[in-house]
């Protein structure tokens, strides 16, 4: 079976100021029981990760933005909500950093499970806006570079791609792995969206909002393929974001649900036919169907390659 990664402390609940974000703090639980439901998994399938070590995060960031996480004021601006700022900052960790801390993790064990299995899933991860001295953007700490500097360090990749199709530029992955040269970003973005400063990348695809699914598909389905056999890489990492639906309020894209699980099944597929695993992870998506798309493309996704991990 495809393994897939979750920890149901993953979903974020700060008393309700998760709520003053748009982004869906909880959609991982959901993705999780919907799965349950179909009758696709079972509790004990579900791989449980750790937090990310210190050694890890160091791996990529800077000691100084490290330290800087424990100023409310701080992260207030990094989660994009001001009443954080009012709250004490070791509340904000439990609450809100050690999620994304486990799930972090959870991009990690994604990865080496990749290595083994061809495709692996974690069911949250892919803040694809934090660097490595800064984030923003609901993103705070790297997951995609420490995961794939950490297999890099261990000898289990020699290159790595990374395969960003969220509506937004992943500016944090692009800025960290820039002087990296053993890793690459293919990233197809709305271009008119956040950040408004976009960050120099190997595979640069904008498009203008409104672009339409089978255009979207098109581009990937052409641009993709030279990527892979560019990079030759030993992993690819896909952010697999939803905010290209076309109901998205943050996002001008006009992808229908079934094109967005079209679309995974075809990066998943065109990696495979290039013998490169898979690590998927989930990102952005702000419309109310966001976990509802993410569940229906896993849904694919295990009923195609189950049998081959």
């Amino acid at each position: 079976m495809i393994p897939l990664i979750y920890r149901s402390q993953y979903n974020i609940t700060a008393f309700g100021l998760e709520r003053l974000h748009p982004f869906d703090s909880r959609k991982y639980g959901r993705i999780h029981d919907y799965l349950i439901q179909q009758g696709l998994r079972i509790e004990s399938d579900f791989v449980s990760p750790e937090e990310v070590s210190p050694a890890d995060l160091a791996l990529v960031h800077s000691q100084e933005y490290l330290q800087s996480l424990k100023r409310s004021d701080h992260l207030a601006g990094l989660l994009e909500v001001p009443v954080v700022g009012r709250l004490p900052a070791w509340l904000i960790d439990q609450r809100v950093l050690r999620p994304m801390r486990l799930a972090c993790g959870g991009t990690m064990l994604a990865a080496r499970f990749a290595l083994q299995h061809q495709l692996a899933i974690n069911l949250g991860g892919g803040f694809h806006h934090a660097a490595a001295a800064w984030g923003g953007g609901f993103c705070v700490y790297a997951d995609i570079p420490i995961a794939a500097a950490a297999l890099h360090r261990e000898g289990l990749v020699k290159k790595v791609l990374v395969v960003d199709l969220d509506a937004h530029q992943g500016n944090g992955v692009a800025a960290t792995i820039l002087d990296w040269p053993w890793i690459s970003i293919f990233d197809l973005y709305e271009e008119d969206l956040f950040p408004s400063r976009k960050e120099p990348e190997d595979f640069p695809l904008p498009v203008p909002r409104g672009y339409s699914g089978d255009d979207y598909l098109r581009l990937v389905t052409q641009f993709l393929p030279e990527a892979i056999r560019s990079v030759r890489p030993d992993l690819l990492i896909y952010n697999a974001g939803s905010d290209p639906f076309q109901d998205d309020p943050l996002a001008k894209l006009r992808l229908s649900a079934e094109d967005l699980a079209e679309r995974d099944l075809l990066v998943v597929t065109l990696a495979q036919e290039h013998s490169v695993p898979v690590a998927m992870v989930l990102s952005g998506g702000y419309a109310a169907e966001s976990w509802r798309i993410h569940a229906k493309s896993i849904e694919g996704l295990i009923t195609r390659f189950d049998r081959i991990a």
